[in-house]
């Protein structure tokens, strides 16, 4: 008789499945996730033959329960703080957004084929009016309106500004996990950064007028 295995086909899937989403198919190695459990790379192959079918079994195991929404706070945020409410936003957003679509991304990442499209999901209904995406695209616009009123942000257009704004943030996590643009990566703090100051003060300027 064979040694019995020291962990379940469920516990190898969810390591599988939580290694692949942070590193994708091609950066992460059976040592890696074997490390997570404690065990040895051939321990995992009683689950899968190879590596690419146990990504293919991990991936098409049900998504995670929906995750808590934490840009509530965005309802009473403070509109006299423009600029903390926005890192504050950015800071959560960012994250947030990582660990909601990193499953999708590696699936993506890996095969763009039509035999495996089925296995790539959103975590959630993008037609459903209460998405997160939605909500906190919602809760954002109306800050931004509040804040125009009380004169602490200059727009014309709050809709289309809360649009990009939500855009600049969905690229930061774009161009590191699926279009790499720079390496090493650029931090987080020194990208909100630059997008706040863009925001607050602005990039472009007028060139002064030479005298006659």
């Amino acid at each position: 008789m064979g040694r019995p295995a020291r962990v379940t086909r469920g516990e190898v899937l969810n390591a599988a499945r939580e290694a692949f989403a942070g590193r994708g198919y091609d950066g992460t190695t059976l040592a890696a996730i074997a490390g997570r459990l404690g065990v040895s790379p051939a321990a995992l192959l009683r689950h899968a033959p190879n590596k690419a079918s146990l990504f293919t079994a991990a991936m098409a195991e049900p998504p995670a329960p929906e995750r808590p929404f934490p840009m509530a706070f965005l309802a009473e945020a403070d509109v006299t703080r423009p600029r903390e409410v926005l890192s504050e936003l950015a800071r959560t957003v960012i994250p947030f957004i990582e660990a909601q679509i990193s499953e999708s991304i590696a699936c993506w990442m890996y095969d763009k084929s039509a035999a495996d499209r089925r296995t790539i999901r959103l975590p959630w209904n993008p037609q459903a009016r209460n998405s997160p995406p939605r909500r906190v695209f919602a809760l954002l616009e109306s800050y931004l309106r509040r804040a125009t009123r009380a004169g602490t942000v200059r727009v014309r257009d709050p809709k289309a500004a809360a649009m990009a704004f939500m855009g600049n943030l969905n690229a930061y996590v774009f161009f590191h996990r699926v279009l790499p643009l720079v390496d090493p990566p650029l931090s987080l703090d020194r990208y909100i950064d630059t997008l706040l100051d863009i925001w607050s003060r602005g990039a472009l300027t007028v060139p002064r007028k030479r005298a006659s």
